[in-house]
């Protein structure tokens, strides 16, 4: 059995345990955001503990439709569906919102591994278009075998409008099929560039997982663990494949959203050739990572800006977002964001290996903070102090969770971790 990432063990490897707040994954319908957040807490109360994904709190006590994606070898679990912006039909199997326990037995290897992944977003307002390239690797256990790939996806976000690979256009029915909570390409090959097209809108994302916007500060952000990746654009969402993102080109009106964020290091900025009222802006991560650690931030936001030399004399440029009126209460967030680099360096003799270290703080985040690499999303009640008005225990907690989230010997011993 592939051994995932240590920072996702507590998800994983809880799914055999007991309930009701360990050993599954439930499908609630939660009736508020901070139920849901009370839901993730109770479950942080212990080593091991599952997180439990809310659904949709617009839409309380729905009917949710279950189906288990691992009928087939490798499939991935099949999140709750609603016909919102559904592409697939409301004829599958229905069961009233209890929690469904899904155990570790029932996951195996993927047939597929995406080795490389290129992601194109187009922002507009109502409606965002995600082009999804991967390459794929066959797992030799596989290899006499013709088994399917089941990509998970969330139909309740996702509208599909085209699948290829290799340049040639599948046929639905014919090439995949596409059900409640997955993609199914029934005639994959190794090496194969699998294409997909979604349309997305990220203005009704209430459940801040995926890519949502926060209408209060017009920011686009994205939060993927545990399973919102698979809100953004269909592919095998587990922390066991790790791939390359190659490019994340990242689109928008350039008045209105100035900044353009990815993880890794950025490539490639400009004007829109056909539009010079919009720009661009290209990031690569060349190191693998599981999708729960995919970022983006698209919004006008303001930053403070500093660098930190690394032991063999790097230059590393850091940055740290906010909206533009609390830029004033960023500054000890840099210094602490400079003495955790350090102490990674002087304990454990780690050293951060990107060109850029971005921090951005976020009013409407479910969580406290989230260790993106290069690209780490904050609640501002964990970046935002000012000496005027913070409290010794407001700088204590900023310095705390900051320590805890930029540690890079979490991506050599925990997240970044794959095959031992």
């Amino acid at each position: 059995m592939r051994l995932v990432s240590a920072a996702s063990t507590w998800f994983w490897w809880s799914l055999s345990t007991t309930p009701p707040y360990r050993g599954s994954v439930a499908a609630w319908a939660h009736p508020s955001r901070a139920s849901a957040i009370r839901s993730w807490r109770r479950t942080q109360s212990g080593l091991g503990h599952a997180w439990t994904p809310p659904q949709c709190p617009s839409r309380p006590g729905i009917t949710t439709t279950i189906r288990q994606a691992h009928g087939y070898r490798g499939g991935a679990l099949a999140p709750p569906a609603t016909s919102l912006h559904s592409a697939v039909g409301t004829d599958a199997e229905s069961v009233t919102s209890t929690p469904v326990e899904y155990f570790r037995r029932d996951y195996q290897p993927l047939p597929f591994t995406v080795d490389q992944v290129a992601l194109d977003f187009v922002i507009r307002d109502g409606r965002t278009t995600v082009t999804t390239k991967m390459t794929l690797v066959a797992n030799p256990r596989y290899v006499d075998e013709p088994i399917p790939l089941v990509l998970d996806g969330d139909e309740t976000c996702l509208q599909l409008r085209s699948v290829r690979m290799n340049g040639q256009e599948l046929r639905e029915g014919v090439d995949y099929e596409l059900a409640p909570g997955r993609l199914l390409l029934k005639t994959p090959v190794d090496g194969a560039v699998v294409q997909t097209v979604v349309d997305l809108v990220p203005e009704e994302n209430t459940q801040l997982s995926g890519l949502y916007k926060d209408e209060a500060s017009a920011m686009y952000c994205t939060q993927c663990e545990a399973m919102g990746f698979r809100r953004i654009t269909y592919y095998p969402d587990r922390p066991d494949n790790m791939a390359t993102f190659t490019s994340v080109r990242l689109e928008a009106d350039k008045e209105r959203y100035p900044i353009l964020l990815s993880n890794g290091n950025r490539l490639d900025q400009g004007t829109v050739p056909e539009d010079d009222s919009r720009h661009y802006a290209i990031w690569s991560d060349p190191f693998p990572k599981p999708s729960y650690l995919f970022a983006a931030v698209v919004g006008k936001l303001g930053s403070i800006r500093d660098s930190y030399t690394t032991v063999s004399g790097k230059k590393v440029q850091l940055e740290v977002f906010s909206e533009p009126r609390n830029v004033h209460k960023l500054s000890y967030a840099m210094e602490s964001l400079q003495r955790s680099m350090q102490w990674d360096e002087q304990r454990f003799g780690l050293e951060y290996d990107l060109e850029l270290y971005n921090v951005v703080a976020v009013d409407s985040f479910n969580m406290g903070a989230m260790e993106n690499k290069g690209l780490n999303v904050f609640n501002t009640a964990y970046v935002l102090a000012d000496e005027g008005t913070a409290t010794d225990t407001d700088f204590e907690r900023v310095e705390g969770v900051i320590g805890h989230e930029v540690r890079i010997r979490r991506s050599f011993s925990g997240h970044l971790v794959d095959d031992v």
